[in-house]
């Protein structure tokens, strides 16, 4: 059993979903990506999903973008990455860590020494936002020999036959996303993401989780009802550290955000019996 899945397991014997924050590395820089992953598990994270920077996110809006851009322009190196990861396991070895990630920046790096690096660091799972399933055959073969994840993206936009196939060629969990269109926090989510959530949820043979736009506990609520085994935060994230000045006096204050999203994630029997 990987990280991934035991995890899960573990979180729905107790009753509970996921709780995943979405950090891009080096925003505004390694040493805050550092301490704020520090503080996101010591605040109850139960995985982490860690993204690499690059200069033309098309899935993401304003607020991972400019996450993205400040990363770069601060030197972000794919080695500062491995770093990261290697650094949160010298305190915790049981949390797993997924890496999101376009695909330039790692055929650009090289995906089997990316692959094979990524897994010595400790990283359990791979999402590759923007690599059709059509086109992933070779790459899915070097991200399973090097015992990582294939986390897949399903949306609202994907039919019957599609979501099968995704799937069926996913490991770890799925990731369905709330919109067709781009990340950022948003005050309520269309009610159509719930009856669209509880039919992957029907179908999947792994966990389902929810990303794009979830910012507060009401939403994690209605997720989680619907059928979510877990739940993505990322721009809103972004949002809190940047209004608070991007410095150590932020996580206190986020510490107690992420409490709070987890105290709306007490799973339905029904899911809870993983039904």
């Amino acid at each position: 059993m990987t990280r991934i899945s035991s995890t899960f397991a573990s979180l729905r014997r107790k009753g509970i979903a996921a709780y995943i924050p979405y950090v891009c590395v080096g925003d505004p820089s390694i040493d805050f990506s550092k301490k704020l992953i520090h503080n996101l598990i010591n605040a109850g994270a139960d995985i982490l999903e860690i993204g690499i920077p690059f200069s033309d996110p098309i899935a993401d809006g304003p607020l991972v973008q400019g996450a993205m851009m400040r990363s770069l322009a601060n030197g972000f190196k794919m080695k500062h990455l491995f770093e990261l990861v290697s650094d949160v396991r010298v305190f915790e070895n049981n949390k797993p860590i997924v890496v999101m990630s376009y695909l330039n920046p790692i055929i650009q790096f090289g995906i089997e020494r990316f692959c094979e690096l990524a897994s010595q660091a400790g990283v359990d799972g791979l999402l590759l936002v923007d690599l059709p399933l059509e086109e992933s055959e070779e790459i899915d073969k070097i991200v399973r020999s090097n015992d990582l994840d294939i986390i897949r993206i399903i949306a609202p936009t994907s039919g019957d036959e599609r979501i099968d196939r995704l799937l069926e060629n996913s490991s770890g969990f799925v990731y369905v996303v709330s919109v067709a269109g781009v990340t950022g926090p948003r005050e309520k989510l269309p009610q159509t993401v719930f009856s669209f959530l509880k039919t992957v949820k029907a179908r999947s043979r792994v966990p389902v989780v929810l990303g794009f736009g979830i910012s507060g506990p009401d939403q994690v609520a209605l997720a989680v009802k619907a059928g979510a085994d877990g739940i993505v935060e990322g721009s809103n994230l972004i949002k809190l550290y940047n209004s608070l000045g991007k410095s150590d006096s932020s996580l206190p204050i986020l510490a107690s955000h992420v409490r709070e999203m987890k105290s709306a994630m007490v799973l339905s029997e029904t899911n809870a019996q993983g039904i």
